[in-house]
């Protein structure tokens, strides 16, 4: 009887291990396959090689800080965003604005958007809901106020 008590006593720790090593390598795979990352910035940059000039390097993180606030798999477009085109008549005081509401709302301190229980599946969700004050009339901390509609696209 004792024997048999040795053998089921050694058999349970050797499951118990084996499910253990098994749920550790089950997890692994599941969060490395669910892992995506944004790569809009990259391809901005890759397509745009040439320097870029002030309101261009604002309007990028900008677009990058926004897109930290997005989980899903529709981005903030800094292609169509930052482009010289958009772009065109812009001053840095305007996008410095769009810079500091963006950057407001992902240090919020009650609900930072960039974490991941605050994040939103879709840009446009985001820019409803988080960055809905970015994408309207805004008052700096300076006191200027600035029109933002339509500098964040998706």
């Amino acid at each position: 009887m004792n024997q048999n008590k040795k053998t089921l006593k050694s058999s349970l720790i050797g499951i118990s291990f084996a499910l253990l090593l098994a749920t550790s390598f089950v997890g692994c795979t599941e969060s490395g396959a669910k892992k995506e990352d944004d790569p809009s910035v990259l391809l901005y940059l890759a397509n745009n090689p040439v320097s870029f000039n002030e309101v261009q390097r604002i309007c990028l993180g900008t677009y990058a800080a926004a897109n930290s606030c997005v989980g899903g798999t529709e981005f903030f477009n800094p292609g169509l965003g930052c482009s010289l085109i958009k772009l065109e008549g812009k001053t840095v005081d305007e996008l410095n604005a769009l810079k500091e509401c963006v950057l407001k709302k992902i240090n919020d301190p009650v609900q930072p958007c960039n974490l991941p229980q605050f994040t939103y599946a879709l840009a446009q969700q985001a820019l409803a809901g988080a960055f809905a004050t970015c994408n309207a009339s805004y008052t700096t901390a300076a006191g200027a106020t600035v029109d933002l509609k339509g500098y964040l696209v998706y």
